[in-house]
This record gives structure tokens, C-alpha cells and sequence, in this order.
């Protein structure tokens, strides 16, 4: 069973991340924590394969994280998975120096996320146990893993692979043409919006959403489409079907075909209904 490790001083962060853990493969146990210190005591007299982990926090940030854990027995070969929202190089290049294996810019592509934990997961588990040397590394060159899903439909829906990960993470997954039409939509998505899986290529997201929703979805898709870069995360209140009150956290990101050009924009939709509104 992997041990993932998630730390962040963000509760929307925390929670979301710990969700997206469970897609990665079954079995998985999350620890979470939002303080570094509190991190590296439970590390002292436990065991982790992975650890995901956000770069700027107050007290301690995620490169001072990633090198007291490296000097900690058991700690070498733990694949770290550093967040930023600095696309600066030398944030990159300080958590480098520290020993981070990974990187992953904020706003988090979800199924980016899943895909390259798992292959880290796969790494890390090569590194005999006890044995020194250097920290685990990504695939050489980047471009080595797996691309965010791309816009073709049958790429999506392969049960062996990424459509696999997609119906796997607990939220509400679409993709949207220029045109506002649904390429794809997990189970999730079919199931709130009341349709058949079977009905939802082609069919207008907007409308599936609801006139309030649907609005907003479009316009958020538009948006993607003009900038070509992902929008923040901003939550939604939404009434449900009996007229409760529901809350979600949603992201949107471009997916772009083979030349470059913004083809489709990928949805996620995560629940947060129970949480405080402020949290994180």
C-alpha cells in the first residue's frame, strides 16, 4: 500500500489534493499536514513513498521542507512533487539544490497530478531499500510523461489510459469544444447532470449545467480559449436537485492539439459542500 504525504497550508489545497490521491492507485493511505514542522515529526517514525508538497508556506517553505527531509533516515529516495506558483527558475533551481524530483505549476492540472505520481510512485519503488545515493529523478526530459489528456474522444475514453485515470478522480470531468460542445464527461458529470453517458458527446455543456452554471462554464471556457492559459480555481455555490445549497471548486485548463492551438478546455469540478467558505 503507498503513503503519500501532502503538505500545504491551504485547506481547499489539502482537501483537493488528498482526493486526487485516491486515483493515483488503489490502496493508497494520504497523510496530510498543513505545517512543515508537523510533517517532518510524524516523518521521524513513519515511512512515505511520495511526497507532494506546496513551495511557498509561512515559517518554512517547501525547498527547506525537501532538504531536511533528504538529510532524514529513509528519506533519499522518496520522490518530492514541489508546487509553485512562481514560474521563476531560480525557485525551481533552489528546490532542485534541496532534492526535489518533481515539479508542478499552480494552478494543478489534475490529471497531470494523478498521471505523474504514478509514475513516481513506480520510480521510487526501483530504489533498494536502504541503499545510499543520489534522490530519484524524473523520466529523463520532461516531455517523457504523459501529456494532459488530449481532445480526441477515443484518447479520453481509453480504458486502459487516460480515460482510466479520468473516470478514477472523484469529480465532475468534462471537455468542451470552442463551440461549447461536450468532447467528454466522466461518470460524475453524468450522473449530476441527470443525462446518459451515452448522450453527452455532442451535447451542449452550458445546457447539461443549467442556465446559472452553464453561463458561467461557458464564459469561463471562452476565456480559456482567448488567453490560452488556465483559470484560478474559484468556487461555485450551486442549488442541487432537492434545493440544497452545494459547493464546488473548479478549474480550468487548455488542452491543445498537435500545433500548439488551444483545442479543448478540460473542466474539474470538485465538491466542497461541509467545508467553511474561507477555508484554506
Amino acid at each position: 500500500m503507498a503513503i503519500i504525504l501532502i503538505l500545504d497550508d491551504r485547506a481547499t489545497n489539502r482537501n483537493i489534493y488528498a482526493r486526487l490521491a485516491t486515483a493515483i492507485e488503489d490502496g493508497v493511505s494520504v497523510e496530510v499536514f498543513a505545517d512543515p514542522l508537523d510533517a517532518l515529526e510524524w516523518l521521524e517514525d513513519n515511512r512515505v513513498d511520495l511526497v507532494i508538497t506546496d513551495y511557498k508556506m509561512p515559517g518554512m517553505d517547501g525547498a527547506e521542507f525537501t532538504r531536511k527531509f533528504r538529510a532524514m533516515p529513509g528519506g533519499l529516495h522518496v520522490p518530492i512533487v514541489v508546487i509553485t506558483a512562481y514560474d521563476d527558475r531560480s525557485f525551481k533551481l533552489r528546490a532542485l539544490d534541496a532534492g526535489a524530483t518533481d515539479f508542478l505549476q499552480s494552478p494543478v492540472d489534475h490529471f497531470e497530478l494523478v498521471t505523474r505520481a504514478r509514475n513516481l510512485l513506480a520510480l521510487g519503488r526501483q530504489a533498494p531499500a536502504g541503499e545510499e545515493g543520489p534522490p530519484p529523478e524524473a523520466p529523463a526530459g520532461r516531455d517523457a510523461l504523459p501529456e494532459p489528456a488530449g481532445p480526441a474522444p477515443k484518447d479520453l475514453a481509453d480504458p486502459e489510459g487516460r480515460g482510466r485515470i479520468l473516470e478514477a478522480i472523484p469529480a465532475l470531468i468534462s471537455l468542451a469544444d470552442r463551440d461549447g460542445r461536450c468532447l467528454y464527461a466522466n461518470r460524475a458529470f453524468a450522473a449530476e447532470s441527470g443525462a446518459s453517458p451515452a448522450a453527452l458527446p455532442g451535447s451542449s455543456i452550458a445546457q447539461l449545467l443549467g442556465p446559472e452554471r452553464g453561463e458561467r462554464s461557458r464564459l469561463g471556457d471562452l476565456a480559456v480559449f482567448g488567453s490560452g492559459e488556465a483559470l484560478p480555481a474559484y468556487q461555485e455555490e450551486v442549488a442541487g436537485r432537492r434545493g440544497e445549497r452545494r459547493r464546488w471548486l473548479t478549474t480550468k485548463v487548455p488542452l491543445r492539439d498537435a500545433g500548439g492551438a488551444v483545442a479543448a478546455v478540460l473542466t474539474t469540478s470538485f465538491e466542497m459542500t461541509g467545508t467553511a467558505p474561507g477555508d484554506g
